[in-house]
């Protein structure tokens, strides 16, 4: 017999549901596209050296914030929604705690680590140096903000989180930008970085007063339970898979740094990205919400649910990608002109190609989350390694003699082959269990 709330999922809740996931999917596009105006200015007002500086610091500052909780956000998104069903209150907090350290120990140490190579490899320009070494400063503050909206999500808060981490945060840097460009200073990369830094601060504050008014009381009542040795196991896999994708998310902008001479193009390669990425929020924003949902249907081993939540993601999706491809292909060049003309030429292919990948691995990307949930974690290291290899590789034969579309190529073969293979074994998977529960 399906659980309660998997029931409720199918009798009605299903609707509602569908729009918490509009409204999810709402927050984070209109934070997307703040940030979005935000690179368009900086792009034109830096120049192409100074936008090339900002880019790599803060593709340098994604890939540190996926390190620095070392899976334990994703962790507590599949553990906590159970653990507070169930009234294991004691469990929950000690899980809240430890994730709270993990994360400020290893910001801390990876940012030290980074800020002092930044420092001392002659191979980068001075501007991005510098800017690499603010964004180390910034690393606590945005990786505790990080862990905090898988929290409040796993709390069912899920709109707070994305109103704080994607609409405040670029707000309050897109009006500290402002105050410094109407200033007689003239703005580098480095001071658009720190930037950043001050609205990630202010968001750490916020944050930690909307988990505590969010969260039961009871949470904070009970006696602290910790179970480090289980929850540095389990939390592995979510590692091993967040800073995979991180990896394959801004190689191209790092290997074009290093590789490719050309300014242009890592400042194409970036504007390209930062296009695609508009419409990569709608999995990043709205799989919070139903990975919790999934976390409490399968504790309950409710799988026809899944397959019933599966399609209620799909039947507003599809439209919403369809749009975005035909705007992506339909306004390429405006678009690009946007941050600057120069980004035009070296950026068409690359959009179109960025455009294509994003919206395909948006449409599966809950397969790998139920993959991790179901501890499938051998199919997803092999899968992640494959992909990472891949794209490793077309990026050496292709970023240095393609620029900006070579490191598009890497990206989209390598995401499209990877979410292929984790949505073909999350059906089949699923598809077998729902069988075997129907003939028991």
């Amino acid at each position: 017999m399906p659980g309660r709330r998997g029931a409720n999922v199918r009798n009605g809740r299903g609707v509602g549901q569908s729009g918490s996931a509009l409204r999810l999917a709402g927050l984070a596009v209109a934070g997307q596209v703040i940030a979005y105006a935000l690179s368009a200015v900086l792009a034109r007002r830096l120049g192409v050296d100074g936008f090339e500086a900002y880019v790599v610091a803060s593709a340098a500052f994604i890939l540190m914030v996926t390190v620095a909780p070392r899976g334990i956000e994703k962790y507590a998104l599949r553990v906590l929604p159970a653990l507070l069903d169930r009234g294991e209150w004691g469990l929950a907090r000690g899980l809240l705690h430890y994730g709270l350290r993990r994360t400020l120990l290893t910001s801390l140490i990876v940012g030290l680590a980074v800020g002092a190579w930044a420092w001392s490899v002659r191979d980068f320009a001075d501007a991005t140096r510098l800017a690499i070494v603010v964004s180390c400063l910034a690393l606590p503050a945005g990786a505790l903000v990080h862990y905090g909206v898988d929290v409040l999500s796993a709390v069912g808060r899920e709109a707070s989180a994305l109103a704080l981490s994607r609409i405040a945060v670029p707000v309050m840097t897109f009006a500290l930008v402002a105050v410094l460009l109407a200033s007689p200073v003239a703005i580098s990369g480095p001071m658009a970085v720190g930037c950043w830094g001050v609205a990630w601060a202010v968001a750490l504050a916020l944050m930690a007063f909307e988990v505590r008014r969010a969260a039961p009381s009871e949470l904070f009542r009970a006696r602290q339970i910790e179970e480090v040795s289980t929850w540095k196991t389990e939390a592995q896999p979510f590692f091993i898979y967040r800073i995979s994708l991180g990896l394959l998310g801004q190689a191209g902008v790092i290997a074009l740094d290093w590789l490719q001479p050309s300014a242009a193009a890592v400042g194409a390669y970036a504007a390209a990205m930062g296009t695609a990425s508009l419409v990569a929020v709608l999995a990043t924003a709205t799989n919070r919400a139903y990975a919790r949902r999934l976390s409490i249907l399968l504790e309950q081993r409710d799988f026809a649910t899944v397959l019933d939540l599966r399609s209620e993601r799909l039947r507003w999706l599809l439209p919403t990608l369809a749009v975005f491809l035909v705007i992506a292909f339909a306004l390429t060049h405006e678009l690009l002109a946007l941050f600057r003309p120069e980004f035009v030429n070296e950026g068409v292919v690359p959009l179109r190609l960025l455009a294509v990948a994003t919206a395909f691995s948006v449409l599966f990307a809950l397969a790998p989350t139920y993959l991790k949930y179901r501890r499938r974690n051998r199919a997803t290291y092999v899968t992640v390694a494959c992909a990472a290899a891949a794209q490793g590789l077309l990026l050496l034969l292709l970023a240095p003699r393609m620029g900006a579309t070579g490191a598009a190529i890497a990206y989209a073969v390598s995401m499209c082959g990877m979410y292929g293979a984790f949505a073909w074994m999350a059906h089949r998977e699923l598809a077998l269990l729902r069988k075997g529960c129907a003939a028991s």
